[in-house]
């Protein structure tokens, strides 16, 4: 999470909708030009500069961008979209939670059953779990992975912190960043990384013939926020990682175990 942020298809792709089943649409917008859309959350809890680095790295690889602001309309936005991005937030995710209405939870596991894809960074990661606890209490996520989250060591104040990523350790941004506690489920899932404490800090699971992957730390940090962090001087850009992760996702490579 980060300081509080306040910040198409085609014509032809509206047509193709009336005439192709989700997952058909799915295929059609990963082979698009150049690489599909990634469909990016910007509105109320965003992190500062969290939609904007997102964006970048979908960009580098190789995707067209577009933002959206509201849950509720997940169920018209969905449908052609080659990956929805939820990236960091402000510290308070039940607000978020609560706009997510029936209608837009059912459009998204039916996305995701069928084919697409969602990637979930440090807010992102939380929304994604069964649940995690706020100062209101126990907040019940959206249930997309077979995992619940606590935030890592409890401290919220961003730090650069050594994460093992892939077997390498790199110095990442974290800021109250999720720790995820998988629990035995019927989709695969598989460790990408980790806290120096062994908490899993990130991970890539299935779900249908979708797939998602999540991270607590903050891969797609930019120059500037290292400044404000604890150990700034110690970070150096993982950007590359993050591009990487998202063209696994995007891919038809399985998630293994």
């Amino acid at each position: 999470m980060k300081r509080e942020y306040t910040g198409c298809r085609p014509v032809l792709a509206l047509i193709l909708a009336s005439a192709l089943t989700l997952g058909a649409f799915l295929d059609l917008a990963r082979a698009g030009d150049p690489g599909g859309v990634a469909l990016i959350y910007n509105g109320p809890v965003s992190g500062e500069d969290c939609p904007e680095s997102a964006a970048a790295v979908a960009r580098e690889a190789g995707l067209t961008v577009r933002f959206m602001t509201r849950p509720q309309d997940l169920p018209g936005l969905l449908p052609g979209t080659a990956v929805f991005i939820l990236g960091g937030t402000t510290d308070e995710l039940a607000p978020l939670m609560r706009e997510f209405t029936p209608e837009a939870r059912i459009a998204l596991t039916n996305y995701l059953r069928q084919g697409g894809r969602y990637l979930g960074i440090c807010g992102g990661g939380f929304m994604a779990s069964t649940s995690w606890e706020e100062a209101v209490g126990v907040v019940e996520g959206l249930g997309l992975v077979s995992a619940s989250t606590t935030t890592h060591d409890e401290d919220f104040s961003p730090r650069i912190l050594p994460i093992t990523w892939l077997g390498k350790v790199w110095p990442m941004y974290v800021r109250a960043g999720p720790a995820f506690h998988p629990r035995p489920g019927p989709e695969p899932m598989r460790p990408l990384a980790t806290y120096a404490n062994g908490e899993l800090a990130a991970l890539v699971a299935g779900y249908g013939r979708g797939k998602l992957a999540l991270t607590g730390p903050h891969p797609e940090a930019r120059d500037s926020w290292p400044e404000e962090a604890s150990g700034g001087k110690t970070w150096v850009s993982t950007t590359h990682l993050l591009v990487d992760l998202l063209q696994e996702l995007l891919s038809d490579a399985p998630v293994g175990r």
